[in-house]
């Protein structure tokens, strides 16, 4: 920092100007760091207690002055993104004033994406890729399980993680695997108002269509006309039916795939409570 000497360390019994933790099974440890800040952060669906903490970043809703910020997981997400395409072969770019392009560009994206290049830069076509993808790693989702079941009612689902997979493998590329297939089936883990977490930026990222389900306000987020909003229908056999639609009618896929993934306020396209870097720091 140009401003800090920041010093990390986990020893209670050394002085803290900020404590960050969550308070998963760690709240006795948590307040034993005496004379400090305590700063809840979590990429769970987690709410924070602010009896325990002073401060909280997290996914959901509130409004609690200055001692909350809403900052989604995906939002997180987005930092990594912008450093793996600040090289010389990335289809996606960098603006010059970025702050990511005061680093060194490298030059080995598209060797490492060949796929992913080849469709964002519409060398290949979008719609003579495989049906859908899925990679997930907790088996402790029953919804996300259940609508994967029924998502290969349609054509088989190409699952390459931990959980339902068919590859034989777990896949080590995943922007370059969700690449290669029309949809990707992104749910989260459980349900919860705010809780948005990177799944559905990978999505994007790999110019494929999410199919999504985890936060019912996720259309304040991202733009309801660019994914599946599993949330938007009254059960899975209806938003399986959409899907379908989808997937036989060219026009109306091409129509979502290439719908920009935030709104927009006046042609111009924003984050919901105009989040930015320079408001988290």
């Amino acid at each position: 920092s140009q401003r800090y000497t920041i010093t990390l360390h986990q020893n209670p019994n050394k002085p803290s100007d900020l404590v960050f933790g969550s308070p998963i099974g760690s709240a006795r440890k948590i307040l034993s760091y005496q004379n400090t800040k305590r700063v809840f952060y979590t990429g769970e669906n987690e709410v924070p207690n602010f009896n325990l903490f002073d401060y909280a970043i997290g996914f959901d809703e509130l409004d609690f002055r200055d001692r909350y910020l809403r900052m989604p997981l995906y939002y997180d997400r987005l930092h990594h993104k912008a450093e793996s395409v600040n090289d010389t072969t990335a289809p996606y770019k960098i603006k010059d004033n970025s702050l990511y392009a005061l680093k060194k560009p490298t030059h080995h994206f598209k060797e490492n994406h060949p796929h992913l290049c080849a469709v964002v830069n519409n060398e290949s076509d979008p719609l003579k890729r495989g049906f859908a993808s899925f990679v997930a790693s907790n088996p402790n989702a029953p919804k996300r399980n259940a609508f994967y079941d029924a998502l290969n009612s349609i054509e088989p689902v190409t699952g390459g993680g931990a959980v339902k997979n068919t590859l034989g493998y777990n896949v080590k590329n995943k922007s370059e695997f969700l690449s290669q297939y029309k949809f990707n089936l992104c749910f989260e883990n459980s349900q919860g108002y705010g809780y948005v977490t990177e799944k559905i930026i990978d999505a994007y990222f790999s110019h494929t269509i999410p199919i999504y389900w985890g936060s019912p306000s996720v259309a304040k987020d991202f733009n309801p006309k660019s994914f599946v909003n599993v949330h938007d229908f009254k059960d899975f056999d209806e938003a399986i039916d959409y899907v379908r639609y989808l997937h036989t009618h060219p026009n109306a896929y091409l129509d979502m795939l290439y719908e920009n993934p935030l709104n927009e306020i006046d042609g111009k396209a924003y984050f919901y409570q105009d989040l930015s870097f320079k408001k988290i720091l």
